[in-house]
């Protein structure tokens, strides 16, 4: 386990933070999530209205920009809801929640990021194989059980309660998730927090970490494994958040 050093660690996270959210910055704007010239957006988004019903075992979230909570409800399948304008596709079981795009002078502009205030609800009446969040801005918020939770190029917090498997990559924001299998964590900007529960067991790989590790979980059981790198901000294992 490698903890916070000195002047090469400190360099490594500063080189490491210009990188990162350089990089989110570039891919959001080349891909119109945000928009130089208007940094707030013109629109107030209203009321949630019901995009669709799906009978779906996976869903993938991506650009979206507002905030994501997928909720645990009295449902058939799954049923989304959001105040901006979502694309959906479904396909074999495989439900894909998106923002659609539009043409400009400058090239290719996300709809959403029009709006303030977004947000998508998406209910699950009975549990998930695989939650993918692709490409947000805003915070994600996970209720609803899941086998395996996946997220990459997000700039907001994600917090997720479910016990499951996660890989997480390139995130701007803090996360707190609890694992119930092998997680991988890389590339945060933010304090990031790990509750696993007491009848499992934990083998911790912290590499190139600018902040502190601290690793308080008390547990036996089966092992799992939870590799966390390149991360500006504190890492925290425990029994509980």
């Amino acid at each position: 386990m490698r903890r916070k050093g000195g002047f090469s660690t400190v360099l490594l996270g500063g080189v490491l933070l210009v990188l990162l959210v350089g990089t989110i910055i570039v891919v959001l704007a080349l891909s119109g999530h945000i928009h130089i010239e208007g940094l707030v957006p013109r629109k107030a988004a209203g009321k949630l209205v019901e995009v669709g019903r799906f009978n779906a075992g996976a869903i993938v979230v991506e650009n979206v920009v507002g905030d994501v909570h997928l909720v645990e409800s009295n449902v058939s399948g799954v049923v989304v809801r959001s105040n901006i304008p979502l694309n959906t596709s479904y396909r074999d079981g495989l439900l894909t929640v998106y923002c659609p795009d539009k043409k400009t002078v400058l090239g290719r502009h996300n709809v959403c990021s029009d709006y303030r205030n977004g947000t998508v609800v998406i209910e699950v009446g009975s549990s998930l194989a695989d939650v993918w969040f692709r490409g947000l801005v805003g915070n994600v918020e996970i209720e609803a059980d899941a086998t395996r939770i996946l997220a990459e190029d997000v700039v907001g917090d994600i917090i997720a309660t479910p016990a499951a498997g996660y890989r997480l990559e390139n995130i701007v924001g803090d996360v707190s998730i609890v694992a119930g299998n092998d997680v991988v964590i890389r590339d945060v900007v933010g304090d990031v927090a790990i509750a696993v529960p007491v009848n499992l067991s934990v083998q911790l790989s912290a590499e190139d970490i600018v902040g502190d590790v601290r690793n308080s979980h008390s547990g036996d059981g089966m092992p799992i494994l939870i590799s966390v790198s390149d991360v500006v901000g504190d890492v925290t294992v425990g029994n509980d958040f």
